[in-house]
């Protein structure tokens, strides 16, 4: 497990180079066509709001949200993190719903805007998906385990199944079992990572000569792998990801030896851009982009303009860094974690909160 006192570039960069992934799968919902443009909001326009959080835990995280940004699923830790058991919520019109979930590690890593929410847990030594409906949480169909990652509004869920080759799949609406989504020659496993809800996919393929790409997969049963930044030296790469996607628009992360990036992808254009954050795990279909640049969440426009949001300490004592990792469609809410302080034996202490935006 991650030592989680690190601040938050430095446990970035350690668990990409050592292979492993930070997904942050939003049901970002694509807008369309002839509905106004969202402009970034200005920052003294977004208030910053709390989620509740029980008496007897202290630190909480956002894992999703429903694309119209109705419902947020968050979770708690442990009193010290003494354990690696989470605490999933989900919040909804103020109102607070305990999803219990079996195992360690539990998360809801995504929610629509019917309140089904999608995630996983270790359980028995291995990694379950699951999907929380009405009330009752089932265990999705699974070959040797796997992760539930997104789900968008008509209810399919994607993710990965296995254990040691892991593959993309999605679980169509109604259906049992995943489906296995096509890899491109030269390709062996790979994960989906969130679903719009046009169906698009966005996850990431790793070919057999050990090499990774970003990818998305098509509504229409094309995919197409996602090119770097034309200056990027390929040989300097150490993690390239995608995080989100919503329509037209793709956000994912890029590693090198010398820096760490958001990237962003106009899939119409045929656009890569390197953008003015660290990390950005959320967009929604007017290219708004939610995430952070240390120590402070941020959003960056269709145009390129960044914005800081408000958090509950003074940047220049934040160690840890703030976070947006949720963006609604009209981006009116954000939503993410900021850092406030520490407890008694130093550790850091985050908050899941909401931004609601003018």
């Amino acid at each position: 497990m991650p030592n989680t006192n690190e601040p938050l570039g430095t446990r970035i960069r350690r668990v990409l180079a050592a292979g492993g992934a930070l997904t942050a799968a939003a049901a970002a919902a694509a807008v369309m066509p002839g509905q106004a443009a969202v402009a970034v909001p200005e920052e003294d326009a977004c208030v910053l709001q709390e989620l509740p959080m029980p008496e007897d835990k202290y630190f909480s995280i956002v894992t999703g949200m429903s694309g119209d940004g109705s419902v947020v699923a968050y979770r708690a830790y442990p009193a010290g993190l003494e354990t690696y058991e989470r605490y999933p919520y989900l919040y909804e019109d103020g109102e607070v719903t305990e999803v219990p979930m079996p195992g360690e590690d539990q998360s809801l890593s995504g929610v629509n805007e019917d309140g089904v929410a999608v995630g996983s847990a270790w359980v028995d030594g291995g990694i379950r998906p699951y999907v929380y409906e009405d009330g009752v949480l089932s265990e999705l169909a699974a070959n040797d385990g796997g992760a539930a990652n997104d789900i968008n509004d008509d209810g399919d869920i994607v993710g990965m199944n296995g254990q040691d080759v892991i593959v993309p799949v999605v679980w169509r609406e109604g259906k049992v079992k995943p489906e296995a989504l096509p890899l491109p020659e030269g390709a062996s496993s790979g994960s989906a990572n969130a679903i719009d809800d046009e169906g698009n996919i966005a996850g990431g393929v790793n070919y057999d000569d050990g090499t990774h790409a970003p990818y998305v997969w098509h509504a229409d049963g094309t995919g197409e792998e996602l090119a770097l930044p034309d200056w990027v030296d390929p040989a300097a790469v150490m993690a390239f990801s995608t995080n989100d996607i919503a329509g037209d628009w793709v956000v994912g992360y890029l590693l090198t030896s010398e820096e760490e990036n958001a990237v962003r992808w106009n899939l119409e254009d045929g656009t890569v851009e390197v953008l003015k954050l660290n990390y950005a795990p959320a967009i929604n279909g007017d290219g708004l982009t939610g995430g952070a640049r240390d120590p402070e969440a941020a959003v960056v426009d269709a145009d390129s303009d960044l914005t800081f949001l408000p958090g509950l300490v003074d940047p220049a004592q934040n160690w840890f860094g703030d976070m947006v990792s949720e963006v609604s469609e009209d981006g009116d809410r954000l939503a993410g974690q900021v850092f406030a302080g520490e407890d008694e034996a130093g550790n850091h202490i985050l908050k899941a909160v909401l931004w609601e935006c003018d």
